[in-house]
This record gives structure tokens, C-alpha cells and sequence, in this order.
């Protein structure tokens, strides 16, 4: 079981009549939704959501206009929203948010990311990714366990000092590296890794159209897909992010 982002697309709808039209858009791909296991199914449950650091962005102009998903704008027993701070909401009509300066704040966080990894690096021995020590289990799994394989890649300095800051709250380096590998991470190419970011700055792991058609990240050019389905939306149409679980 796991928890993804779902970007939802809808025509023009008032805030307080979110909660039913996004219902019944993401109805056909519900797990439980037919009498048996159904085949076209990609969640069990979803509500509205956006992470804290990540919310959508409204153009300044925009700031506070009640067409904008916001804590005050959706009743809430529709949907419990916490309030996000000014300028900042669920979503809400595509010419209402600020997308580029979403994927402006997504570059700038991973820019300083990659600093303070550097940083971190010039002050530790040069460490190795988990794969190496994984392949060393596999070809030695009497001798090497594959508990001390995963022990060994964590107690190099460097892997365990980005854990320790990641588990203190630092800024940079977010709880996600308690389980991703942070040697292969940064090892890949900046300038890749950057329009990664770029890519997923907007757009969840899933996007649902307006027509009603699911893509999602395993699909082939999926994030080149989903920002420009995005970015020529009609202005008037509703973008709003939810959390689901399958």
C-alpha cells in the first residue's frame, strides 16, 4: 500500500462544490468502485491536499480571491483544510495560480540542496551508495547479511550525517533521504536532476484530465506531458491536488 499526489483537472466550479465534482471525476478509478476488484482502479481513498512546503501559488494579484481552494473557502465538513498563509492555496482556476513561480521555488530548493550537499561532502571521506553494498550481498548472502549491508551504507559519515539533519528538521535535506540513498542521488547529473525537478514542481504522480483520462508518472514523457496539459488549460478550469492511497 502506498500514498501518492493526484494533480484533478475540472470545468469551472466553486470552491464549496469541490469536494462532490472531484468525487465524481475520480469515481471510475476507484479499487472498490465495481462488484469485483476493479481493473481500472488506482486508489482505495483520496482527500484534498498539498504538502506545506509545496502548496499552489496564486498570482499576487489574485492573492485571496474566494475562487482560490483555501481553508475558508471550502466548508468544512466538505473538507478539513489547514490554512496555508497568504498567497498560498489548494488550488483553484488554472489563471488564478502562479505555476511558474512554483517551479521557480521547486529549482531554488534543490540548487540549495545541492550546495549544502557539497558542503557536506567536503567535510567527509567519500562515501558509497547502498547498490555497492547490496551487490556485495547478493554475490555473498551466507557471509553478508543483507541487515549489515544496509548498516554498513548508513554509519559512512556522510550518509549518516545527512539522516542526523534530516531527522533535526534541516531545511535541505528532508525526511524522504531517511530512505532514499543520498550518494546515488546526487550522483546523477545536476543539470538532469534539476529539470527532474522542474518537472514534478507542478504536476502530482498522477494527473486526471478534464476529459477524464489518468496519466501518471509510469507512463512514458509523462512530465513533459502533464506541465503542458497544465500550462494550456483554460484559465477557467479548476486544478486542485489530492492525496490517495492504494
Amino acid at each position: 500500500m502506498t500514498k501518492f499526489s493526484a494533480t484533478v483537472c475540472l470545468p469551472p466550479t466553486k470552491p464549496r462544490r469541490l469536494p462532490d465534482a472531484i468525487a465524481a471525476a475520480m469515481a471510475p478509478y476507484d479499487i472498490n468502485g465495481t462488484a469485483r476488484w476493479n481493473p481500472a482502479g488506482e486508489w482505495d481513498w483520496w482527500r484534498v491536499h498539498v504538502s506545506a512546503r509545496t502548496p499552489y501559488l496564486a498570482l499576487p494579484a489574485h492573492d485571496g480571491d474566494r475562487r482560490l481552494v483555501t481553508a475558508s473557502t471550502i466548508p468544512r465538513r466538505k473538507a478539513e483544510l489547514a490554512p496555508l498563509g497568504p498567497g498560498k492555496c489548494y488550488g483553484g482556476p488554472r489563471g488564478l495560480l502562479d505555476l511558474a513561480a512554483m517551479r521557480r521555488r521547486a529549482v531554488r530548493r534543490h540548487d540549495a540542496l545541492s550546495a549544502a550537499w557539497d558542503e557536506l561532502a567536503e567535510r567527509h571521506p567519500p562515501a558509497r551508495p547502498l547498490a555497492e553494498f547490496l551487490a556485495r550481498h547478493e554475490s555473498d548472502p551466507e557471509g553478508y547479511a543483507l541487515a549489515q549491508a544496509k548498516e554498513d551504507h548508513l554509519l559512512q559519515p556522510l550518509v549518516q550525517e545527512v539522516a542526523q539533519r534530516a531527522v533535526a528538521g534541516d531545511p535541505h535535506f528532508g525526511m524522504s533521504f531517511l530512505t532514499d540513498d543520498p550518494v546515488a542521488y546526487f550522483a546523477r547529473e545536476h543539470e538532469a536532476l534539476r529539470q527532474g525537478v522542474l518537472r514534478t514542481a507542478v504536476p502530482g504522480y498522477a494527473l486526471l484530465t478534464l476529459d477524464g483520462s489518468w496519466w501518471d508518472a509510469d507512463g512514458e514523457g509523462y512530465g513533459d506531458r502533464a506541465n503542458a496539459y497544465l500550462d494550456d488549460l483554460d484559465p477557467e478550469a479548476v486544478v486542485v491536488d489530492v492525496l490517495c492511497h492504494c
